[in-house]
């Protein structure tokens, strides 16, 4: 069986004036896909990707990996032996079917060794948020281009993320398909052309996650042998290994995850700010609805020893510089709704690819941009992924992924940057010190000093979500020494 350094070594090293004089044994080795026919490009002319964390959603990212002609899979790490083993199956079926020969991907427990490894070209990193930055920054320092899953822990590492990002230039995609769905490209451009007058307000509505305890175990348990549980923990201090807190459920404690704000408003507040043309500035000012509509939009944060403690529902503001106002909260079902001056226009579904828009002027939803008006998808087409051709995300025929090697071959600034992630991720997280800390109560932030301000500006900028400590040895000031 091949290894993944020898399968490649058989693309790369092999010219094809070389290979041509194999003659009639070339079909034979070297298949038609691998030199690069049908349209996709040779292996050694892909980007090589290393996948850190196997999880559940891993899948979702290794799928548009394999359907990507411009990358290659040679590297997975996971610290859970399960995880690992299903999805070198994933990759090596894939391959192996592509390629008619077998194929090995190599399997890590270490992400140090991944990144230490000099023909991995770029890593996609989807592990639980308290790993997200330190995993980054690790990677850019030892070379690699990264895509990176949302949100980052706190506001603070945000910074430290955007500092390495442009210290290194490697390329940074902050991993959401939101900007490359044909609706939210629409939304954009009917807000900033002006169909709906001078924008004044924008609702973000995200998803309320009432969390089901059936068939979750709430009490500590033994670490199953396949897990190594101190390395999945990482740099958060170490809790009892609770099933209902551990792979998928993770997300509902606040040592290892904001909850469903900042994991969801990643995409939908990315869209306000988007629209707003706040890309990497974010609000000035954030403060809880006073009153709420509905039960399920006030926010709850459980004492700190409960292993769900996390809030389920949540409603607060957020004011820009320019006078924009921005509620958001909680609701059974996602979406943005853009107030202007003269109009409306939402967009609502039970995902970005599902939502169904409407407007106050239904000739809104037929208007299309022209050559002279602002088209923020025009830079975009390449990564398209349209709400109705289903030839579009199944196909792949765009998406994160694709614009994340596009970036990489032609030097296109990512349509999400790192700045611009840590900008999304201030709006939620200061909203959650204004919840959890104030209970709704006003906090300002100084974008320029990166620090809040103001009446409560001590306690805001003790919270966790603005800072936390790192466990040893996973820390910042210990990165130079891992990759020697």
């Amino acid at each position: 069986m091949k290894n993944r350094r020898e399968f490649l070594k058989t693309g790369s090293l092999l010219g094809t004036s070389a290979l041509l004089g194999l003659g009639t044994c070339l079909p034979e080795l070297i298949p038609g896909t691998a030199l690069g026919r049908d349209g996709k490009p040779a292996p050694s002319q892909r980007i090589t990707m290393g996948v850190i964390g196997c999880g559940s959603h891993a899948g979702w990212n290794i799928n548009l990996m394999l359907r990507n002609k411009e990358q290659q899979i040679i590297a997975l790490c996971d610290v859970d032996q399960e995880h690992l083993a299903r999805k070198k199956s994933m990759v090596d079926q894939y391959y192996g079917k592509e390629n008619g020969r077998e194929y090995s991907v190599d399997t890590i427990h270490d992400f140090r060794e991944l990144l230490r490894q000099k023909d991995i070209d770029a890593v996609d990193i989807v592990t639980q948020d308290q790993w997200h930055v330190l995993m980054a920054v690790t990677a850019m320092k030892a070379g690699k281009d990264v895509i990176c899953e949302k949100p980052t822990l706190t506001i603070e590492q945000g910074q430290i993320l955007v500092e390495t990002q442009k210290k290194t230039g490697r390329v940074f995609l902050t991993a959401s398909q939101n900007r490359t769905v044909d609706t939210n490209q629409f939304l954009i451009n009917v807000v900033r052309n002006g169909l709906i007058g001078k924008l004044k307000h924008v609702k973000v509505l995200l998803p309320y996650r009432e969390k089901s305890r059936e068939k979750r175990s709430f009490l500590p348990c033994p670490i199953p042998k396949t897990l190594d549980f101190d390395m999945w923990s990482g740099p958060s201090e170490i809790l009892p290994y609770i099933p209902a807190i551990s792979h998928v459920s993770w997300r509902h404690n606040l040592v290892y995850s904001g909850g469903v704000l900042p994991d969801w408003g990643a995409h939908y507040v990315n869209l306000a700010t988007w629209a707003i043309d706040s890309d990497t500035t974010p609000a000035l000012r954030y403060w809880g609805s006073p009153t709420s509509p509905s039960p399920f939009m006030r926010w709850h944060y459980p004492g700190a020893d409960e292993p769900w403690n996390t809030t389920n529902g949540f409603d607060y503001n957020a004011e820009f510089a320019n006078g924009v106002t921005v509620r958001i909260f909680s609701d059974k079902t996602p979406g943005i709704k853009f107030e202007g001056e003269d109009g409306w226009i939402l967009a609502k579904g039970p995902s970005l690819y599902q939502s169904v828009l409407t407007a106050s002027d239904p000739k809104i939803l037929t208007w299309r941009p022209g050559p002279k008006d602002i088209d923020v998808g025009r830079e975009l087409r390449h990564c398209m992924v349209s709400r109705t051709n289903p030839d579009g995300l199944p196909g792949v025929q765009g998406g994160e992924h694709v614009h994340f090697t596009h970036c990489i071959k032609t030097g296109q600034k990512p349509y999400y940057t790192a700045e611009m992630g840590a900008c999304t991720d201030i709006i939620a997280h200061a909203g959650q010190i204004s919840m959890m800390e104030f209970d709704g109560g006003l906090v300002e932030w100084d974008h320029n000093k990166r620090c809040f301000i103001g009446e409560n500006a001590q306690k805001a900028n003790a919270s966790i979500f603005m800072r936390r400590q790192q466990r040893q040895p996973w820390t910042f000031e210990q990165v130079d020494s891992w990759l020697g």
